[in-house]
């Protein structure tokens, strides 16, 4: 929940704007996003696998308060930056990315320990509905903040500075009740000699090899989706007139659908329909693909954003949530730090490969081109679906 205070407006919306207005004096502001965003993309990744390393080697809730720790002293650097520096603003911003998803890394490798195989899924639906409700709560905040004001530096800066005291309040309160359940007793999953860290787990991708598969295919998804998440600001402020305000509005939104979305859709993750739930919620992906591409209307926008809070939670969550049951306890940091970087590079392959075809050919050949991505994705995850099904199905050998 404190995360999604940061994940649900930050990267999307308030950071885009600031980065554009720090760089008026540039000939493409919305280039420099472009280059900044596709840097913290990087970066992230490997702070990512970093993290995981050194998971090995110190207690893992240690590790997720000092990530924590970072993740609030980038929000306030983007909030108090009293000479308008871009480059402050950038290097805050490659920060926040950064310490959030290792941070986030670390988290979710607690699931394979904390659940049974069958209570995965569920509550992986149930932890990202919960955590909603923090992106709810700091976009009505920020919808406060900002209506009937436009969308300046100082506009921004405060609705950071909120972000900082919203998120820093749910922290201190999170932290210690996860020290209290025993979090901080866990022991690190450093496993065997041959599983310990990120590269012995590549090493041993014969091992893993049905993970590398769902890896590969929630890669190729993802980049579908970062593709959506980047331009379908842009595509609604252009085409639609969209502001800051608007904007807020049709982000909160998404999070109002995303919950009980996402706690519906856990729950049919967990049963022998999850196949045909995946492939709804891919196809509902490429609805919106094909809605930025041709839609038009004044109800294109909210038709938009109402499909992605249907099957954005619950995406993400029943990725999360197959990882989590084909990932065993011993090497779940690992295999979780490699899903969360192969998440950065599908957030900067995705919207790179889409600038570059709508450069070329234009936006709707680019939308058509990841959608195709999309479905060789979601073919790659389906049949690794279809083949857990079938093993667990199969009765056992006779003695």
């Amino acid at each position: 929940m404190a995360s999604s205070v940061y994940v649900g407006a930050v990267p999307s919306v308030l950071a885009p704007i600031f980065i554009r207005e720090l760089a008026q004096s540039y000939e493409n502001p919305t280039a420099v996003w472009g280059v900044l965003a596709a840097v913290a993309v990087l970066v992230s990744a490997l702070v990512v696998l970093a993290a995981a390393s050194l998971a090995a080697r110190i207690n893992r809730f240690t590790l997720l308060t000092a990530l924590t720790a970072g993740l609030m002293a980038a929000m306030a650097a983007l909030a108090w930056n009293p000479n308008a520096s871009l480059a402050q603003a950038a290097l805050a911003f490659v920060a926040a990315q950064s310490f959030y998803f290792a941070a986030m890394a670390i988290y979710e490798s607690f699931l394979p320990e904390i659940a049974p195989a069958a209570a995965r899924q569920r509550l992986s639906g149930f932890g990202w509905a919960i955590g909603y409700l923090g992106g709810i709560t700091a976009i009505i905040m920020l919808l406060v903040l900002v209506a009937g004001r436009p969308a300046g530096l100082d506009v921004i800066a405060h609705c950071f500075g909120a972000l900082v005291l919203l998120s820093g309040a749910a922290y201190a309160v999170i932290l210690p009740a996860m020290r209290w359940q025993g979090f901080g007793q866990m022991q690190r999953p450093v496993g065997t000699a041959q599983l310990q860290g990120v590269l012995a787990a590549i090493r041993n991708w014969r091992s893993n090899w049905g993970v590398f598969q769902l890896l590969l295919g929630t890669m190729l998804i993802q980049m579908g989706i970062f593709v959506v998440m980047t331009f379908t600001a842009p595509i609604l402020a252009d085409r639609f007139g969209q502001s800051l305000e608007d904007l807020l509005w049709l982000l909160l939104v998404i999070h109002v659908v995303a919950v009980p979305s996402t706690l519906v859709w856990s729950r049919l993750m967990t049963g022998t329909s999850r196949a045909a739930a995946t492939l709804l919620l891919i196809s509902s992906w490429g609805v919106v693909l094909l809605l930025l591409a041709f839609g038009s209307g004044p109800w294109m926008p909210l038709l938009t954003v109402t499909v992605i809070g249907f099957c954005l939670g619950p995406t993400f969550s029943g990725l999360r949530g197959f990882l989590a049951e084909s990932a065993g306890s011993s090497d779940s940091v690992a295999l979780f730090a490699l899903s969360t970087a192969a998440g950065r590079i599908a957030a900067a392959l995705g919207p790179a490969l889409f600038s570059g075809i709508l450069f070329l050919v234009g936006a709707e050949v680019a939308l058509l081109f990841i959608f195709v991505v999309l479905a060789i994705g979601g073919a790659i995850v389906l049949n690794r679906i279809r083949q857990d099904v079938v093993a667990v199905a199969a009765p056992e050998p006779a003695d």
